[in-house]
């Protein structure tokens, strides 16, 4: 390799450390309420309910404007405007749900995570077309990709370590541990600041135009948006697909803790860690984007995820072998999904439409677990034949601390560091095994569908030529997508 070669390399690489830094505060942060679940209840004085609120005003916005985010990226602020705009929003939610703490203010702390949803998701599309823009045309695209993802997920992991010890089991140190996420996302928009002065400087030794068009009137954005109707129907085939395994994977991840202790009678600890296991997977993403790098065909990646994703919820439906086996099959899925799915788009949509094409695919991921979460929730509230005793409730009025089981759509359920009283707890804990089961049947059932659409998105390259296809040719695809790119080295 030459010099001037290594350079570019290093450069980009330099950069992409900064990449992955932009979504650390918000994958931090977006996890605290279930990391300090019991604390939270009782500094607010809430319930179970109320808590859940935390995720929801977050998740529900994301259903449509997280699509806009991507639009506007595209259409509106530009790349680099965007990305500053949404840190902004991240910071500025975290700051208000950390004063909210010290106030005991929870409908400011609703605010606050608002206000959060607003940026949080739109600022994980920013980061997907930075790569994206990086690594364009690029051998190492894949693994690039990869690391993004790997690094967000460990985001989620630090704040599961850091936040607890920080609490300490003290209600009157829960607000410390909400302003420590608000200084990660403070690392976060610096990191985003310095992303954007890099990206100046690729732009001019890659060429780029310095001043791209943005609209400049709402006819100019409607004529914009239009072209959103024009993306190929692999694409949408490709939604479809992220919708079909996300949905199994995240929506269970959420349920599965309880799931595992009513199915397998293991302990909430050990729930709990299996639960997990399909994130710290995530880590070996880096090395599956390296290989599918140097091979290509994508789909058929994507393909054996969806299959290794059947076989987890095929255990978990119909067989009783161990808890592990299952949980490492639905790891392996992640870890491939991952790896490949996400960086078929540049080779789809021209580089002026990727912030619209990932906004696109965000918003369909976010508005299925979203509903889903609700679907399988009252599934399993309507079959559960146990009768889940209300006397917690009554003990939490009467300041003894109840062991909770936190369940959201990140799947990182951790149980409740507080220790619980158990004169306060007289049923069950979680729904009876036949209402999991029936829940399980519909994961099982949306697996096979993800298979099916992922063996048509095949069938269906066969005649195009697009992504399933060997890495040279689909580096050739993305070049012939964007004509006006030049093909200078980044450095000379």
């Amino acid at each position: 390799m030459s010099e001037t070669s290594f350079l570019g390399h290093a450069f980009r690489y330099f950069g992409l450390f900064f990449i992955c830094l932009i979504t650390l505060g918000s994958y931090y942060i977006y996890d605290i309420p279930a990391a300090l679940q019991t604390g939270i209840e009782s500094l607010y004085k809430i319930h179970n309910v109320e808590w859940n609120l935390l995720y929801s005003v977050y998740s529900f916005p994301n259903m449509i404007i997280v699509f806009f985010g991507g639009y506007f990226i595209d259409n509106v602020f530009g790349l680099k405007k965007g990305a500053i705009i949404f840190c902004c929003l991240v910071m500025a939610g975290q700051i208000i749900f950390s004063v909210s703490s010290n106030l005991k203010l929870f409908w400011l702390a609703l605010v606050g995570r608002t206000i959060f949803g607003l940026g949080g998701e739109s600022l994980s599309v920013a980061q997907s077309t930075f790569c994206a823009t990086w690594f364009k045309g690029r051998g190492d695209i894949n693994f690039a990709f990869a690391i993004t993802l790997a690094f967000s997920r460990i985001g989620s992991a630090i704040n599961f370590q850091i936040s607890p010890r920080i609490e300490d089991n003290q209600v009157s140190k829960v607000p410390t541990a909400i302003w420590v996420g608000a200084i990660v996302c403070g690392v976060s928009f610096a990191s985003c600041i310095i992303l954007v002065v890099l990206d100046v400087i690729r732009g001019k030794k890659d060429k780029d135009d310095p001043s791209p068009q943005t609209a400049s009137s709402f006819m100019d954005i409607i004529r914009s948006f239009k072209d959103i109707f024009k993306f190929p129907g692999t694409l949408w085939l490709i939604n479809l697909s992220v919708v079909l395994f996300y949905v199994p994977l995240f929506v269970f991840v959420s349920i599965c803790s309880d799931f595992f202790q009513s199915k397998y009678g293991i302990s909430s600890t050990l729930a709990t860690s299996i639960a997990s296991v399909p994130y710290y997977s995530a880590v070996s993403s880096p090395i599956i984007g390296f290989i599918v790098d140097r091979t290509g065909h994508n789909i058929a990646f994507t393909t054996f995820s969806s299959a290794l994703l059947v076989v987890a919820h095929g255990l978990f439906a119909f067989s009783d072998i161990s808890v592990w086996a299952g949980a490492i099959f639905l790891g392996a899925s992640y870890a491939f999904m991952a790896a490949s799915i996400w960086v078929t788009i540049p080779c789809l949509v021209p580089s002026k439409s990727l912030g619209s094409a990932y906004g696109l695919a965000f918003a369909c991921q976010n508005a299925a677990v979203a509903s889903f979460g609700l679907i399988i929730n009252a599934v399993i509230a309507h079959y559960n034949t146990n009768v889940i005793s209300d006397s917690s409730s009554s003990c939490a009025d009467s300041g003894s601390d109840i062991n909770h089981h936190s369940n959201h759509t990140t799947g990182n359920s951790t149980s409740s560091h507080y220790e619980s009283s158990s004169s306060c707890v007289s049923g069950p804990k979680f729904a009876s095994p036949n209402a999991y089961h029936i829940a399980e049947l519909i994961f099982f059932g949306l697996s096979c569908l993800c298979l099916l659409v992922q063996i048509t998105i095949i069938l269906v390259d066969t005649k195009n030529r697009w992504v399933n296809v060997p890495s040279a040719m689909m580096k050739q695809r993305v070049k012939d997508l964007n004509p006006d790119d030049e093909k200078d080295p980044l450095i000379n």
